[in-house]
């Protein structure tokens, strides 16, 4: 089978690789559709933090189709089904996974970023990791199911932050998942919802949407907000200090915006604010709404995505590293 696979840091090449042989406890899929994340890019430039100097098959945003089950499967999936793909492999066995902490899991391994992903024809992942998709999903847009999984982590991070209706919300950043951010506050009740982004292009995107005040720097500094909830949703290299300066006191500062280099913060300004400072990894508990806010189109998803064909993905990673679209999504196989 084909698959678009990371040989070496800045290396990405197709490659003929053997299709997967699935365990006892997976499923073989046929990929749908794969999301392009923003950790593809860390990937691809640097090897990330699982790089381990072996070419490996990206992608973690994925939708597929079941083609095989095992034979004393009793669930309910079937063959034919369309499912969303968790992608973190976990033990279910040490500490953390046995009180709920999947996504902290001690022997944790992920799809696309530790073990071969969904840019490729066909996927093997276990069956407790796949979501059904509804099945009066729209088949000519099953593609966006890839939605499902960054969704989940926004979701995930906005059940830690768990803003109340009187309280402001600030974001630092509006990428795609600022702006998935913004419109969670919403649904959480936030009446107040702000969000710091140097881009016009991007500002302008959610002013379309409508969820959040999008504010460049300096307006942000003629008028500065306070913000019981601050989430960096970028990962720059400013997002911390930003978050610490308009967080007010009390505040609670979600990190979820990945940066691999070391970040400088005013550690005084925690003190002096009492600021709770948590972080957000991956999509923890999060599928199952994640997957119905995409299913009944409760946020405004298509300004944030480019639909690519599978053999212009050299062409999506050039879009998306130099920010030309917010979300790339490929479709891989036709769905009839």
């Amino acid at each position: 089978m084909r698959a678009y696979r990371l040989v070496a840091p800045n290396l990405l090449r197709w490659e003929q690789v053997p299709a997967p042989m699935p365990q006892a406890h997976e499923a073989l899929l046929r990929v749908v559709a794969c999301g392009l994340c923003g950790t593809d890019l860390h990937l691809k430039a640097r090897g990330h933090y699982y790089w381990n100097d072996q070419p490996m098959t990206l992608g973690h945003e994925i939708v597929a189709e079941v083609v095989c089950l095992p034979l004393d499967y009793a669930g309910k999936l079937q063959m034919g089904d369309y499912v969303v793909v968790d992608p973190q492999l976990v033990c279910c066995d040490c500490f953390y996974c046995r009180r709920g902490r999947l996504n902290l899991c001690d022997r944790l391994e992920h799809l696309g970023l530790s073990v071969d992903g969904g840019f490729a024809e066909y996927l093997a992942a276990p069956l407790r990791n796949l979501y059904k998709v509804p099945s009066d999903a729209p088949r000519e847009s099953l593609w966006r199911y890839a939605l499902v999984e960054p969704v989940a982590t926004c979701v995930a991070g906005m059940r830690l932050a768990n803003p109340q209706p009187h309280e402001t919300v600030a974001i630092i950043g509006l990428g795609f998942f600022g702006q998935v951010y913004a419109q969670l506050a919403r649904l959480w009740g936030a009446q107040e919802v702000f969000a710091l982004e140097l881009s016009h292009a991007r500002r302008a995107v959610a002013q379309q949407i409508g969820a959040a005040t999008p504010l460049a720097p300096d307006e942000w500094e003629a008028t500065p907000v306070e913000a019981d909830v601050a989430i960096d949703a970028a990962g720059s290299a400013d997002a911390a200090d930003w978050c610490l300066r308009v967080a007010r006191k009390a505040g609670r500062v979600i990190v979820f915006g990945y940066r691999p280099e070391s970040v400088q913060l005013d550690w005084y300004q925690i003190l002096v604010k009492e600021l709770t400072i948590i972080g957000s990894r991956s999509s923890n508990h999060a599928w199952e709404y994640a997957l119905q806010l995409v299913h009944e189109n409760r946020l405004a998803l298509d300004p944030l995505i480019a639909p690519y064909a599978f053999d212009a993905i050299e062409q999506a990673f050039a879009d998306a590293e130099s920010q030309r679209v917010f979300k790339p999504v490929l479709s891989i196989a036709q769905v009839s």
